[in-house]
């Protein structure tokens, strides 16, 4: 999907433009052999639903005392517990999931294609409440005390009552006019909520009435064609302390000063994830799958991996002290924290289509309940030793170290 609008994206900009140049295209890298140094043991594995759809939503579980959350964009949710896969219980909301799932305080929340944002109870599923705020939502709710944000693909910051799912506040950005498919995950701090936009903006809301406390740029658009003004910020706000760390396309890597939105440092930067830390180093995935470190303080780049370059790389995520990204064949890699190096690797493999008798003459068809798209584009989700991953076609798998 990123390569697609890559591709409908570099139309848009040769047409704008006097000059033709044929741009080489190499294609994602193939992998290539490592020294293993760490394994992953598959513990359990679950098909839910029928995946993420084609929205290219990236439907992420949660996970809440050794359950875990999972919904499907075929509107099945289901909790399984995380040390074994048992079924907890499954509900079906009958519409079609773009964001989800947002677990806290006994309630999990879920958005759909339609613009309704639904609150399930956390014991059985039931449905506690709908609430449509008329637009599309892509990434996951996020609940602070009883305040519910959720980010719109229009541009847009919604608060709601998160017992009642009644409207406090919203906050609009102002979309540019082209913009990448998806929004990134708003964070609460210190009686904040942040949010980063299409625009190239973060900002600090006040939780209580939407005043806006500090905005700041990480990408300034450039450039004549749309293409070349994109600037959005799609990735993990990630906080430390009193220092908020934020990445954007075409923009900077940045530390911000939550006390008052200002910049601590800025480095140039590209890309479609938010930064990881660990060993006073910053973790970026840049928009052409090199992971590398950055030194916090002084912004000096520390390494940089480049041999996982075009694999349409997962946000990074640490796991048994290593960083973990998922790629677009359901690869996982572990890296390195000191010095980048891949040191493990597995694959997410679904195991053999059941097949099933239907139609006359007692013909055999393979199930259509769901994608054939193995590749994982939703970050993995650690939970103490345990790893968890999607794929796109749905396919839940929880792995740990092999002892």
């Amino acid at each position: 999907m990123r390569l697609w609008l890559v591709l409908l994206l570099a139309g848009l900009v040769a047409c704008s433009s006097n000059e033709t140049k044929e741009a080489e295209d190499l294609g994602p890298k193939s992998l290539s052999g490592i020294d293993e140094e760490i394994s992953l043991d598959q513990e359990w594995r679950h098909q839910v639903g029928n995946g993420m759809g084609n929205a290219y939503a990236r439907l992420m579980p949660s996970i809440v005392d050794g359950v875990i959350y999972a919904a499907s964009a075929n509107g099945v949710i289901e909790a399984l517990t995380l040390e074994d896969g048992d079924l907890v219980w499954q509900q079906n909301i009958n519409a079609e999931i773009t964001a989800g799932v947002g677990a806290s305080a006994g309630k999990g929340f879920v958005a759909t294609a339609n613009g309704e944002v639904i609150a399930l109870s956390l014991k059985d599923g039931a449905e506690l409440w709908r609430q449509n705020i008329k637009s599309e939502v892509l990434s996951v709710p996020v609940v602070e005390g009883d305040a519910l944000a959720i980010q719109t693909v229009d541009g847009k910051l919604h608060i709601l009552n998160a017992e009642t799912g009644r409207p406090r506040w919203s906050y609009d950005s102002n979309l540019p006019n082209l913009s990448l498919r998806g929004t990134s995950q708003p964070v609460f701090h210190g009686g904040m909520v942040i949010a980063g936009f299409a625009s190239g903006k973060v900002v600090g809301l006040n939780v209580k009435d939407g005043m806006v406390l500090w905005q700041e740029r990480i990408g300034i658009p450039a450039g004549r064609s749309e293409l070349e003004r994109l600037v959005d910020v799609d990735g993990r706000l990630l906080i430390q302390g009193d220092s908020l760390f934020v990445a954007g396309y075409q923009g900077h890597v940045m530390a911000i000063d939550l006390r008052n939105g200002k910049t601590i440092w800025k480095l140039e930067a590209s890309s479609y994830h938010g930064p990881l830390n660990g060993l006073g180093n910053i973790y970026l995935v840049s928009a052409d799958d090199h992971v590398m470190a950055i030194d916090d303080q002084t912004t000096n780049e520390v390494w940089s991996q480049s041999e996982l370059e075009g694999r349409q790389l997962s946000e990074a995520v640490m796991f048994a002290n290593h960083i973990a990204v998922a790629d677009f064949e359901g690869y996982i890699h572990l890296i390195k924290q000191l010095d980048g190096t891949i040191v493990g690797r597995d694959q997410l493999v679904r195991p053999p289509i059941l097949w099933t008798r239907t139609g006359s003459y007692g013909m055999k068809h393979p199930s259509r309940q769901f994608d054939y798209d193995d590749g994982i584009r939703t970050r993995l989700l650690v939970a103490d030793d345990y790893l968890v991953a999607v794929s796109n076609s749905g396919y839940l798998s929880v792995f740990q170290l092999d002892q």
